[in-house]
């Protein structure tokens, strides 16, 4: 009996403790990318551009550990779908802020438009907010606040449409250089879904909480 209460406290810590390394990795990746919409000239993004490919590597490898540990532990502290589910949702994020960035990197644009910016604030604080979540799994104790928190990631995302489609009608109003457009488009179209992922991501949480209540 005190081998499997040692087995299930060992396992608590190994699941949350590479969710909270999951979450902290995100943050990291979305403060890189809303620097990089603050610098210029382009020439100047690149170490930026190589960290969050390392970033996006050492997530990749986060998730690979989750899965191998739904292989091999039989007592996990959350449902095993659950994990899963929230495991993948984190790491959607990440590849969805490389993928941005990876398109900012490939087209060269000195001076992004202003709504860039605004967006990739928007899913720096997405992502500030569900690492605050994720931290909290292990202890979920003011289910409230903690949904609180769901629905602002929600309104985040909320803000990210609007500023997008709002962006994306200006550029086809007022830009003329085709290929300007296109660039700009196809990195809106990026951020839009990196907000989107984040928002996947509290779908997971909330069905976490709900279930401790």
């Amino acid at each position: 009996m005190r081998r499997l209460f040692f087995d299930f406290f060992s396992h608590r810590a190994l699941f949350y403790g590479l969710f909270n390394q999951a979450g902290k990795n995100i943050v990291e990746m979305s403060e890189l990318l809303s620097a990089i919409t603050d610098t210029t000239p382009a020439t100047e993004r690149e170490p930026l551009y190589k960290q969050i490919n390392i970033l996006e590597e050492a997530g990749d490898d986060i998730t690979h550990k989750i899965y191998l540990g739904l292989d091999k532990v039989f007592f996990t502290p959350l449902n095993r779908k659950d994990i899963h589910t929230l495991a993948s949702a984190i790491d959607d994020v990440a590849d969805n802020i490389h993928e941005a960035a990876g398109r900012m990197n490939l087209y060269e644009i000195d001076e992004f438009i202003p709504s860039i910016g605004q967006m990739a604030k928007l899913v720096q604080l997405s992502c500030t907010e569900l690492q605050t979540l994720i931290n909290a799994l292990a202890n979920l104790k003011d289910t409230e606040k903690l949904l609180n928190s769901c629905r602002m990631v929600k309104d985040y995302e909320h803000q990210v449409d609007d500023i997008y489609y709002h962006a994306l009608a200006d550029l086809f109003a007022r830009e003329k250089d085709a290929i300007n457009l296109i660039k700009h488009r196809d990195i809106l179209f990026s951020l839009e879904a990196s907000a989107n992922k984040c928002k996947n991501v509290t779908d997971a949480l909330e069905i976490i909480i709900l279930n401790s209540i």
